[in-house]
């Protein structure tokens, strides 16, 4: 399975989601800001970023445009997700260069669904 970094600064999605994506098998660390999410992704470089759009110190779209324009790190798959499911808001997300953005209420079985998919090698 692969290595996912959860960064989300709500405790109880935090723990929901890492606890959902070991009981399929992937590492999961976390991270509460933007700041320390970027380090530990430059740190140890996990296959998946799971990103909460709205972190105490940016925005998701800054860290994901960040990571987008950093050589070492831009082929890193990112999910985004957050409570707002506009239009706009969706559009903004992946043009920020998310590869998936997922709006909150979530199962999170359908979250770990979409998770395994983008992970899966390619047929």
């Amino acid at each position: 399975m692969g290595s996912i970094l959860v960064v989300e600064d709500e405790p109880d999605m935090r723990d929901l989601m890492a606890v959902k994506l070991r009981a399929v098998g992937h590492r999961v660390r976390t991270a509460i800001t933007g700041a320390d999410g970027l380090a530990s992704l430059r740190e140890d470089r996990p296959d998946l970023v799971l990103l909460d759009v709205q972190l105490p110190d940016t925005s998701g779209l800054a860290f994901c445009r960040t990571l987008r324009s950093d050589a070492e790190i831009r082929d890193t798959l990112v999910v985004m997700i957050s409570a707002s499911a506009s239009p706009d808001d969706v559009d903004a997300g992946l043009a920020a260069g998310a590869d998936d953005y997922v709006t909150k209420p979530f199962a999170p079985s359908a979250l770990v669904a979409r998770i395994q998919a983008l992970l899966a090698p390619a047929h």
